[in-house]
């Protein structure tokens, strides 16, 4: 039994250790209607992933902001936004619809490893540039002129 738990700890460490390096390559995530959501399906674009909760202020307070930029930007950049919290999908889709937010919101009851480093601070907010490589992480809340300065 011994070579099999060996084997098991083995993958255990390199899977921990790509997420910690910021590999993408398997970074997806589900929608509230069950749609998944991956970084390589948006190679050639920006993607903008957000990571927010109901009960964050600062959160709530940039996603109109989040939202103009998806707007203004909709055929070379994409904003996900991400929840960081286990609350049911009613409740989340109600209150995204009253902040007019329509870009897509993932991640509801899954784990929301990044693919790009731990998240500890909310809002976190991480731009991939069109290769699906992490070019900036924001900790803190954004405008969206601070998305645009990162891209341009």
């Amino acid at each position: 039994m011994a070579p099999v738990r060996h084997s098991a700890l083995i993958i255990l460490i390199m899977a921990c250790t790509a997420l910690a390096a910021g590999s993408s390559e398997d970074y997806e995530l589900r929608d509230l209607n069950g749609k998944v959501h991956r970084v390589s399906d948006h190679r050639g674009k920006w993607l903008v992933i957000n990571f927010w909760a109901t009960w964050c202020p600062p959160c709530i307070a940039e996603m109109p902001e989040l939202e103009r930029f998806h707007r203004q930007n909709g055929t070379r950049a994409q904003v996900w936004g991400v929840t960081f919290e286990d609350t049911d999908k009613t409740t989340i889709a109600e209150f995204v619809e009253k902040l007019g937010v329509t870009y897509p919101i993932l991640g509801h009851g899954q784990d929301p490893l990044t693919g790009f480093g731990r998240v500890t601070v909310l809002p976190t907010t991480f731009v991939i540039d069109r290769q699906g490589e992490l070019l900036h992480r924001f900790e803190g809340p954004i405008e969206a002129r601070d998305i645009e300065q990162v891209i341009e």
